[in-house]
């Protein structure tokens, strides 16, 4: 998947894909087991691209795409 994401973006999928889940928690503020990851703006681009799918009123995980998500240069299948 040749997708440029950014910093904030690729944080955010290295936890999704591996099946974690992120939730907003306070604000704009999104967050995976604890971790500030991103904001409610990074879920709505990743939320865009296919990557991720909205679980809930606040909630997000990787949709089918975003758990085949590697990060670039991965060679990990």
């Amino acid at each position: 998947m040749a997708k440029k994401l950014s910093k904030s973006q690729t944080v955010v999928m290295n936890w999704l894909s591996k099946g974690w889940k992120a939730y907003s928690v306070s604000g704009n503020r999104v967050e995976v087991n604890g971790n500030a990851v991103g904001t409610t703006a990074t879920m709505a681009t990743l939320e865009a691209l296919g990557l991720v799918e909205k679980i809930g009123v606040a909630a997000w995980e990787a949709s089918a795409a975003g758990k085949q998500w590697r990060p670039a240069g991965s060679t990990a299948a």
